[in-house]
């Protein structure tokens, strides 16, 4: 009896552990330390017009007005969110004239939507 109840407790301390490194993993995966390169745009004109690129003074008026400001690096749109869980338009609108922006934050894809929690953005 006591034998199987230790090789029970054993079975289950080991499915534990791989459960609990695979999810370290998948999260580990999930951050990135290098930035994710791209520009600021606008999510509105990205659709309508095909171009999204505005001046930083245009950012933050849209985004005052509720507009999304967004990222696209390559073709991928990310909406960008900070660490507390606010969406970053008006952080974002202030780097809308850099060329390069990078951001530094783990991705994930929420109901198709790629997803940054930023923790941190800069100009390249």
């Amino acid at each position: 009896m006591k034998t199987k109840l230790i090789s029970i407790f054993l079975v289950i301390a080991f499915l534990s552990i791989t459960f609990l490194s695979s999810d370290l993993i998948a999260q580990k995966k999930s951050t990135s330390s290098k930035p994710i390169k791209g520009q600021v745009v606008s999510l509105n004109d990205l659709v309508l017009n095909g171009k999204g690129r505005i001046t930083k003074d245009q950012a933050k008026e849209l985004a005052e007005q509720g507009n999304p400001i967004v990222f696209l690096s390559g073709k991928t749109v990310y909406f960008v969110y900070n660490e507390d869980g606010s969406f970053a338009g008006k952080r974002l609108a202030n780097y809308a004239n850099n060329e390069v922006v990078g951001i530094v934050g783990k991705t994930k894809k929420v109901n198709g939507l790629n997803i940054i929690i930023a923790s941190i953005i800069e100009s390249m």
